[in-house]
């Protein structure tokens, strides 16, 4: 049987990975966003 404190240590652990996987997506976007905004080869094609 699920009893609430089992319920509780569940959802956080959701709550972290669902902020960490959020995170991460950020983080990837915004480095390839620098990685294309510093790339010469796109620079010279503008």
């Amino acid at each position: 049987m699920l009893s609430p404190s089992m319920f509780i240590i569940g959802a956080v652990i959701f709550i972290l990975y669902v902020a960490g996987l959020i995170y991460m997506i950020n983080w990837g976007h915004n480095s390839q966003k620098r990685k294309m905004q510093n790339d010469p080869e796109i620079k010279n094609k503008k």
